[in-house]
């Protein structure tokens, strides 16, 4: 009687404040008053928006006569109505009631989101337990110690660099898809690898996914756990000698990223078919605006949206330029650490030229590109005046000979793989840039004898090579 009094005080408190906060009876989450009578409907709205009601639903959130269905996944609670349509929504699994406080779009992008790279995770955390390794000496450490030796090898930073650059693709594709932009469906990125042509196979893959997907959630933060709680490799608990296998794993084979969900309403029409139109490119983005008449138009690459709020024909001219220079600079780039022209000092790491230089030399390259800029627009440099007339952008009637001849086609041809190089020549620059600076030496060999990790970032270095080059300017 004591406990139960106890019990029943704190129970009847947290009534009181759940019927205060919902407005609603008992069991309070997912359900609203019915308009007919005291039965419960699970017709509340979700935070967003109120998702419209599918023809053929093949799980009915409500119950006929009773109002509301309990959930199959949770039992003893109501199923949230914002799952309606989603993959999975036959589990009813959301008993904290999220989806109606949040965007269930949003949730299901971050569940997919986790759930893959918990996937990755578990795959990883085992093989590595099991023995295999990257090659070099600062690879050879446990799964626990891994983390605190890539933060010290300095890989850690180069990590979260690159991730980082993909997730801005991940959030473009998220937030054009709340704008209603594309009919683009949480966790879908395009890839189609290996994924069934039929929609009851997709449709059976995205589950396979979500629910695997939550599995690696729950395994990984217990390979976590139990890996620091006893210090030893999975399986954590057995005796047997830890061994090294030197064969790489495979990477990709059999696995895809499936898209995730779709929603319920679509399963009755084609998977293929798409309301809004997508970039070719990049299929989890809408088609860019204002590319037509441009060269490679049909590959829709915009994915900030310069051209929407920019003069397309100025951004494409500034595309052009920056390609052509990177194709010249990536072979120079090369060139640098096996030739040396005269009078110039040989200098392998093409980072320290600009140093190394005489400075006659670097006042010749600079006045000569300042003058090639000026001249090659005759004065009109601005966007507003810059494309008067019928001027393509990046003809500067140079090399147009080559095209003498040769069909439409062919030209355009040509010209695409001008722009394609480019953009290739412009992603390679700034690789090589990146490899010098963090093997603090030349391109080849790829990783220098001795080489100990790239180390904390600094500003340090190219400071002194500044300090430097002043000095000597200066003595000169």
């Amino acid at each position: 009687e004591l406990k139960n009094g106890r019990l029943a005080m704190i129970a009847f408190g947290g009534a009181i404040t759940q019927a205060a906060l919902t407005g609603n009876g008992f069991p309070w989450l997912f359900a609203q008053r019915s308009n007919c009578g005291a039965s419960l409907a699970s017709g509340v709205r979700p935070a967003s928006k109120q998702f419209t009601a599918r023809s053929s639903p093949a799980v009915a959130m409500r119950a006929e006569g009773s109002g509301y269905k309990m959930s199959k996944s949770v039992p003893f609670l109501p199923v949230s109505p914002a799952l309606e349509g989603y993959v999975g929504e036959e589990d009813g699994f959301d008993p904290m009631g999220f989806s109606l406080a949040i965007d269930i779009r949003w949730l299901r992008e971050a569940e997919l989101k986790h759930g893959r790279v918990c996937m990755l995770a578990t795959v990883g955390w085992i093989a590595t337990d099991l023995g295999m390794r990257v090659p070099g000496e600062a690879f050879q450490v446990s799964t626990i110690q891994a983390h605190d030796a890539m933060v010290k090898f300095g890989s850690m930073t180069q990590m979260l660099c690159w991730i980082g650059y993909a997730e801005l693709f991940g959030y473009l594709a998220i937030i054009k898809m709340m704008e209603g932009e594309t009919d683009r469906v949480p966790g879908d990125f395009g890839l189609r690898w290996l994924y069934p042509k039929d929609e009851q196979g997709q449709y059976e893959m995205q589950m396979k996914e979500l629910r695997n997907g939550r599995l690696a959630m729950l395994a990984f933060s217990g390979i976590a756990t139990a890996g620091v709680l006893t210090g030893k490799p999975w399986p954590f608990f057995a005796m047997r000698p830890e061994t090294r296998c030197s064969a790489a794993p495979a990477l990709g084979g059999g696995a895809t990223l499936c898209g995730g969900l779709q929603q319920q309403g679509a399963r009755g029409t084609s998977v293929a078919a798409r309301a809004l139109e997508r970039s070719a490119s990049l299929p989890f983005l809408p088609k860019p605006k204002n590319l037509e008449g441009l060269v490679g138009e049909e590959q829709g690459f915009d994915p900030i949206g310069f051209a929407e709020d920019v003069d397309p024909k100025w951004l494409r001219e500034a595309e052009l330029k920056h390609g052509r220079v990177c194709m010249v600079a990536t072979v120079g780039f090369f060139s640098q650490q096996y030739i040396t022209f005269p009078g110039f000092e040989p200098t392998p790491d093409a980072l320290q030229a600009v140093y190394t230089a005489p400075p006659g030399a670097m006042a010749a390259l600079l006045f000569l590109a300042g003058y090639i800029e000026s001249a090659s627009y005759g004065g009109k440099l601005t966007m507003l005046d810059m494309f008067e007339g019928d001027r393509v952008p990046g003809d500067f009637n140079f090399g147009a000979g080559f095209l003498k001849g040769k069909s439409d086609k062919e030209v355009y041809d040509m010209k695409l793989k001008e722009l394609n190089n480019g953009r290739l020549a412009m992603l390679a620059f700034a690789g090589m840039v990146h490899h010098n600076i963090v093997v603090k030496g030349p391109l080849f060999p790829l990783f220098p004898d001795g080489w100990t990790g790239p180390g904390p970032w600094t500003a340090t270095s190219m400071q002194g090579g500044i300090n430097e080059a002043g000095g000597m300017w200066g003595n000169v």
